[in-house]
């Protein structure tokens, strides 16, 4: 109930329609753009064709692509793009980590720390499959540069594909999350969420705090952690955008969400008590914010207690006057106890919240498909994962990567970008990056 509570106060400031809160300034920041693939030659051709029409200073950005392990062309693909690449099945250095984290840690090492923060100001982290919008690094830079240049900038996270009832549930849980949780809490100063792609971090102080080594399958979120306990900031931009593929099939999501729910435990399990003896330190609201975020994965469990809600009030009127009925009643009570409650915050968080991204931020107003269909397919399935996740918890050292296979091709539209999704005929393999 407490996550409801403050998830509905913060909702709250997502509804108003985005703006800047600065202008676009002239190019400046420079930019290191790290691109991890794991055999990736299905989709890393376009991703770099997509990024030769970035609005920048070409001297002001590099990109390389951390060709991690791979085995297959992607590569020889750079080679043909003429794109640099870091292969780390060189082993130049010992791995520090496991999978994307730890390759991008070996081409930090190869390209050198020191030669980094004399280099670059913002290192840019996109994976293979990604698509961005020709303007990102203008509006990044922008920011960093209007905000006094905040230790992170996470983008906004679009999606290529929506139209498998899995697919649409993704999407639609990241148009929610982009409107009511990023974009909400920037508008009340607090710090925005990594997404694991599509964000810059300063270069400086990523590798004065030891470059991207990490202990987790969620790299992105012991990020987060880490800044914030700096009492640094992460700050949202909902106009540089990214897209990225979501998977259509639930094995690979159900292993892909399985990765996330085993690294979110492990940070919160490992992160909460220092973060709470922190705020009480210092007052540091941020904390606190990060201790809900790090207890988030009960929504799914409160999705599962609001459908149990209606449910029971469907019951009730029905049955209600069957003694037999009296004892599910019983029990429904104990485990809900404030069942109108419950299906007032249940309403407005998984039906109200998702119609209103749908509206506004969807580029297909599919709203049965997406609200009736995906979200709960998506959350529901979720839910083994994240109570598998919570057993697992320690087990944080095998990464398994989430096979691409989709093309895109953009068409600009009056109010959103129009994603139109080709199947390569190229189909990945299921290795596993070390």
């Amino acid at each position: 109930m407490i996550q409801f509570i403050y998830l509905f106060f913060i909702s709250l400031f997502g509804f108003k329609n985005p703006k800047r809160d600065y202008e676009i300034q002239p190019d400046q920041a420079r930019f290191l753009i790290l691109i991890a693939a794991h055999n990736e030659e299905a989709v890393i051709g376009n991703t770099l064709m997509g990024l030769q029409n970035l609005e920048y200073d070409p001297k002001l950005y590099k990109i390389i692509v951390v060709n991690d392990n791979s085995t297959d062309r992607t590569g020889e693909i750079c080679d043909e793009l003429g794109i640099e690449h870091v292969d780390t099945i060189e082993g130049k250095f010992p791995r520090e980590g496991v999978g994307k984290p730890g390759g991008i840690q070996y081409a930090l090492r190869a390209l050198g720390f020191e030669k980094l923060i004399k280099k670059y100001d913002l290192l840019f982290i996109l994976d293979a499959d990604n698509h961005v919008d020709n303007n990102i690094l203008r509006e990044i830079n922008s920011q960093w540069l209007t905000h006094h240049k905040p230790e992170s900038i996470q983008s906004y996270l679009g999606v290529k594909n929506w139209n498998s009832i899995l697919a649409a549930g993704y999407a639609i849980n990241y148009w929610t999350t982009n409107r009511f949780f990023q974009l909400a809490k920037y508008r009340l100063h607090l710090p925005a969420s990594i997404g694991g792609t599509g964000f810059a971090v300063r270069i400086d102080w990523l590798i004065w705090n030891g470059g991207f080594k990490y202990k987790s399958l969620t790299e992105d979120l012991e990020m987060e952690i880490q800044i914030v306990e700096d009492r640094g900031r992460v700050l949202w931009n909902h106009f540089a955008k990214i897209y990225d593929e979501k998977p259509d099939r639930l094995k690979v999501a159900m292993v892909q969400r399985f990765r996330w729910a085993k690294g979110h435990w492990y940070v919160c399990l490992t992160n909460f008590y220092k973060l709470f003896l922190d705020f009480l330190k210092s007052g540091n609201f941020s904390n606190i914010d990060q201790i809900m975020y790090l207890f988030s994965m009960a929504q799914v469990v409160e999705y599962f207690a609001f459908i149990i809600a209606l449910l029971y009030a469907a019951l009730a009127s029905v049955f209600g006057h069957f003694s037999q009925f009296l004892v599910i009643k019983d029990v429904v009570n104990l485990l809900i106890p404030s069942t109108g409650i419950t299906i007032f915050f249940g309403v407005y968080q998984f039906i109200v919240l998702p119609f209103f991204a749908t509206l506004r931020d969807a580029p297909e107003k599919k709203y049965f498909t997406f609200i009736f269909l995906g979200l709960p397919y998506y959350s529901w399935t979720y839910l083994i994962d994240q109570f598998w996740g919570l057993v697992n918890w320690r087990q944080q050292g095998k990464w398994v990567r989430t096979p691409h296979d989709k093309e895109i091709i953009i068409k600009k539209t009056k109010d959103h970008q129009q994603v139109i999704i080709q199947k390569s005929s190229l189909i990945e393999s299921n290795n596993d990056s070390t």
